[in-house]
């Protein structure tokens, strides 16, 4: 699975912006982040093969994982 993770959920000088991982079984996204100490995720949005889901939505090993700020407007 490839993670792509913006700048501002990374903590300082962590330049894990892009990595690979392997699961051993589908997971929840937000475990997933959990587990790699990703900051701040009530201001993320992710998405799963370029559409965005909840993060309770399970992940494999082919996809490709994107997580952005919210975008907001009005």
């Amino acid at each position: 699975m490839i993670i792509e993770i913006s700048d501002i959920f990374l903590k300082e000088n962590d330049s894990r912006k892009k990595l690979e991982i392997k699961l051993d079984k589908p997971k929840k996204i937000i475990e997933i982040l959990e587990e790699l100490e990703i900051e701040n995720l009530g201001y993320a949005d992710v998405y799963l093969n370029d559409i965005k889901v909840k993060k309770d939505t399970k992940a494999k090993n082919d996809d490709k994982l994107s997580v952005l700020p919210i975008v907001g407007g009005g």
